[in-house]
């Protein structure tokens, strides 16, 4: 297969799991190009938060409500950020799309924008990739990263068949790191394992990686068969 494989990245964190992906994909016999996808202008992280601020009050009703929160995810203010010329802007030639980046409460920026910007995506099965501090708790990090990343890849008329979350133990707020630490207690409590457990170079990470490109992978089934 011919596979695609655009991705942001801020820390470098997302980049290694990129370039993993890549490897590991043609290891299995695979063409991968590789699109990294670079903003215009570097913000700091205090002014790449500012958009958040107005979310953040419906947070704990988005935690508990379920209803709120299919509502809420149709319809939050998602921020984009420009980003440079795409070595790729049609990526019809390709069999796979591999899109990533890291998790920022939502979807990232700039990926955001690759999304909006990007041609040739009707029909193509697409994965999704991401990186963030936390362990991979089901709502606040799966399901508040993928489900709006599964509807924006649904309007370009392409299908998510694969998602890898991977905890990359880092997190840049707030003055010394603290939402690190915040991470690695919300570890041991839902899931009993420290937060390493769930970085790229753990069991699970391999197990992880290894599903997800086997998924990414596999034979689309005919448009008959997914009814």
């Amino acid at each position: 297969m011919n596979i695609l494989i655009p991705y942001y990245s801020r820390s470098g964190h997302t980049e290694r799991l990129a370039l993993t992906l890549a490897a590991r994909l043609r290891s299995l016999g695979h063409c991968v190009a590789l699109e990294k996808i670079s903003v215009q202008s570097v913000r700091s992280k205090w002014r790449l938060a500012l958009p958040l601020l107005s979310t953040l009050p419906v947070l704990p009703l988005y935690l508990w409500n379920t209803s709120f929160r299919r509502w809420w995810l149709q319809r939050y203010p998602q921020a984009q950020q420009s980003i440079q010329a795409l070595s790729y802007p049609d990526v019809s030639s390709f069999d796979r799309i591999c899109i990533g980046g890291p998790k920022w409460l939502y979807i990232a920026y700039p990926v955001a924008r690759y999304l909006e910007q990007v041609q040739g995506l009707a029909g193509k099965p697409v994965g999704a990739f991401a990186t963030f501090c936390g362990p991979p708790l089901a709502i606040f990090e799966l399901e508040m990263l993928f489900t709006p990343l599964r509807q924006r890849i649904e309007r370009k008329r392409a299908h998510l068949i694969s998602t890898l979350a991977i905890s990359s133990h880092f997190h840049e707020f707030f003055f010394f790191n603290e939402m690190e630490y915040v991470f690695r207690l919300i570890s041991r409590l839902a899931f009993k394992k420290s937060l390493s457990s769930y970085m790229l170079e753990s069991p699970w990470g391999e197990r992880e990686v290894q599903l997800f490109c086997t998924a990414l992978c596999a034979p689309s089934l005919p448009k008959s068969a997914n009814l």
